[in-house]
């Protein structure tokens, strides 16, 4: 009966320690270092009841640096319906700037801006996190781009180790 009461005591610790590292929450500090996605979605031109247009496909890499106080740099290639974004061998990486905002329970919004363009094209993302700021997983919500176009992507990152 000890064991058991000792084996109870240690999960309850383990639990309590693990509940603290989560209260302790996230920050703008929590979001920074070197983080590689992969992204995977559609593009939705019929859009909410515009018609019944087909599904546009989309699949790409993105590494985002996160500077721990709202900065992001983004390089990314994607792909859409087979077609990559930036045709211009051998890079096909377009570059992106922009800001980011984390709340206390590890959820946040990132605004990219495309800089070839001069922020003429932009994304918004939602994401959440860990605590331990190792993974990030994000979802493009409205405004979508300039174009307006709804679309379903998501990506899910891991920080990059060096």
């Amino acid at each position: 009966m000890k064991r058991v009461g000792l084996v109870l005591l240690m999960v309850a610790i383990a639990l309590m320690l693990g509940g603290n590292a989560l209260a302790q929450g996230c920050s703008k500090a929590t979001f920074h270092g070197d983080y590689g996605f992969t992204v995977n979605g559609t593009i939705n031109p019929g859009g909410l009841g515009g018609g019944p247009a087909p599904a546009i496909y989309i699949a790409g890499v993105q590494m985002i640096h996160a500077d721990g106080d709202g900065n992001l740099k983004d390089i990314e290639a994607i792909v859409i319906d087979g077609t990559p974004l930036v045709d211009a061998p051998p890079s096909y990486f377009s570059e992106h700037i922009g800001t980011y905002t984390v709340n206390s329970n590890c959820t946040g919004l990132a605004f990219l801006t495309n800089v070839p363009f001069g922020g003429v094209n932009f994304i918004t993302l939602s994401f959440v996190m860990d605590a331990g700021s190792k993974q990030v997983r994000m979802l493009g919500v409205p405004p979508f781009d300039s174009g307006g176009t709804p679309r379903t992507v998501t990506s899910v990152g891991e920080k990059v180790e060096q």
